[in-house]
């Protein structure tokens, strides 16, 4: 059994496909319009679904065969019912002599500038443009007596009648493509013609029902087809999210929520391939339980500082509009009024204007020493003046490092000190592409870890989680609003959760009244 889908602009082209590649006795299958377009300019059409069996195709490429190819194409335009007794009729003539390729000179000079589905079965239309004169015999005009079309209904049963002709290649005989071609023509007799063919069916009783029976036969066939496609599990067109990396339909709302929170798919679906393997079919029917697989899982694998404050030197790296001066600023207030520590501050931005005079105005408004350092050696003299304090807070220029230069120039600026941690501060709002590009230059100095700002104004936190499986280092804080030093914290594996999960708002926290 054959089966094809074809697609047009309308379904009577449609239908003309149908009946073309598979021939007049094709069953339709499904008829539907596609919303996607058709062609360039994204048309509707309209996509049909057609199968025919084995045996019928073969008879009609077999009788198709024993026809030149400018009268096989004007076979393909009569009408679907006439097209099928032609076939019916040529697959039983005998073949006798030798094979030869084209059809007698009598029917190539009927044909001649005739439309195939207007020429009678003994006559010349008009066609338009090339008027021939119409031959139109006594004996099978109108009013024909029925002594007269006697002879061609007893001519029309013998062939009828005629034994079956076997499957052979497209070059026939001379006699059989003249056959096929005499009875082409009068297949493709006007409608007027049906009591003649009526004449012909009454005398072939025997004809009809073995095509009755053949027909049978190829509707049972195409209902056991059809039930054994209903019988196997159908995939609906809109699959659900995760189909398409393997993943069950149980597991298909964590996957949406993490990809809608920013996560990257890749990332997902292995963290979700682990849980299909461990999770048991009825624990993955619950959500709640997958939940908490999820999160426990991530509770085993999130990175955090664990001693954010224990180096003397903490250096603020990024690019430009991240937030490291406010995150600086924010993180010496927090090491001053809840951990009472001694901080200095020390700005290396003197390509920015006006950037290390902010940065001073906050060191005297937290009353603690400030000073700007321009080159290497100046970081001897800024040890042995701030020798007594107990941390020093080092901010650099917003930087791409997309040259050399400035990748050489950060280098020698860092500070020489051992006891040192180095702060990619990146802003939750960049896009992934961007800041993953970005953080890859800075790994060539070097980073400890990374901190995360303006978390309040983004409602997808699945940065976190592609930064840290990218660059494997850990979450040191997160800094939101502008609120000094409220809005601010360290890192924890709680609030990584917190985040994707939506547990919690991340707002500004409302003073005591």
């Amino acid at each position: 059994m054959q089966v094809k889908k074809f697609e047009a602009k309308t379904m009577k082209e449609a239908l003309e496909l149908v009946k073309v590649h598979l021939g007049p006795e094709a069953i339709i299958l499904s008829a539907k319009d596609t919303h996607r377009g058709f062609g360039l300019m994204g048309e509707k059409s309209v996509e049909v679904t057609a199968a025919v069996s084995e045996e019928t195709l073969r008879r009609k490429k077999i009788a198709e065969a024993k026809l030149r190819e400018d009268l096989r194409q004007r076979f393909q335009q009569i009408p679907a019912a006439r097209q099928k007794q032609f076939i019916n009729k040529v697959f039983k003539e005998a073949v006798k002599e030798p094979a030869v390729e084209t059809i007698s000179a009598e029917m190539r000079a009927q044909t001649k500038g005739m439309r195939y589905i207007d020429i009678g079965d003994d006559e010349v239309a008009p066609v338009r443009g090339n008027a021939v004169p119409t031959k139109r015999p006594a004996e099978y005009g109108r009013g024909a007596t029925t002594a007269a079309v006697q002879p061609r209904i007893r001519n029309a049963v013998e062939r009828t009648d005629a034994p079956a002709v076997p499957a052979r290649s497209a070059r026939v005989s001379a006699a059989a493509a003249a056959a096929a071609s005499a009875a082409l023509a009068t297949f493709e007799a006007p409608p007027a013609q049906n009591s003649v063919k009526a004449a012909v069916a009454a005398q072939a009783p025997q004809a009809r029902s073995n095509e009755v029976r053949a027909l049978e036969s190829q509707v049972r066939e195409l209902k056991a087809i059809v039930e054994r496609f209903q019988a196997v599990p159908q995939i609906p067109m809109s699959m659900h999210p995760g189909a398409e990396q393997g993943l069950s339909y149980e597991l298909s709302g964590i996957y949406q929520r993490l990809t809608t929170q920013g996560v990257q798919p890749q990332i997902v679906t292995a963290l979700l391939r682990k849980a299909q393997k461990e999770i048991d079919t009825e624990t993955l029917k619950k959500p709640a339980l997958v939940d908490a697989w999820v999160v426990r899982r991530l509770l085993d694998t999130v990175e955090v500082t664990a001693q954010p404050t224990a180096s003397r030197y903490h250096v603020f790296v990024g690019s430009t509009g991240q937030g490291k001066t406010t995150t600086l600023v924010k993180f010496a207030s927090h090491l001053m009024l809840k951990e009472k520590r001694t901080i200095a501050i020390i700005s290396l931005d003197t390509m920015k204007l006006g950037a290390a005079d902010q940065l001073r105005l906050y060191a005297q408004i937290l009353n603690v020493p400030f000073a700007i350092v321009r080159t290497p050696e100046e970081w001897r003299v800024a040890e042995q003046k701030l020798a007594h304090v107990n941390h020093i807070l080092v901010d650099c220029p917003g930087l791409s490092l997309r040259h050399a230069e400035e990748r050489e120039w950060l280098q020698r600026m860092l500070p020489p000190s051992a006891s040192k941690s180095t702060h990619f501060v990146q802003s939750i709002l960049a896009r992934d592409e961007e800041t993953l590009e970005i953080a890859s230059r800075y790994q060539s100095i070097g980073f400890n870890d990374v901190i995360f700002t303006r978390l309040d104004e983004s409602g997808r936190q699945g940065m976190i989680l592609n930064f840290q499986d990218r660059f494997k280092v850990p979450l040191h804080s997160f800094a939101f609003g502008t609120r000094i030093p409220e809005d601010f914290e360290f890192a924890s594996k709680e609030r990584v959760v917190d985040f994707l999960f939506k547990l919690s708002k991340v707002t500004r926290r409302e003073e005591p009244a």
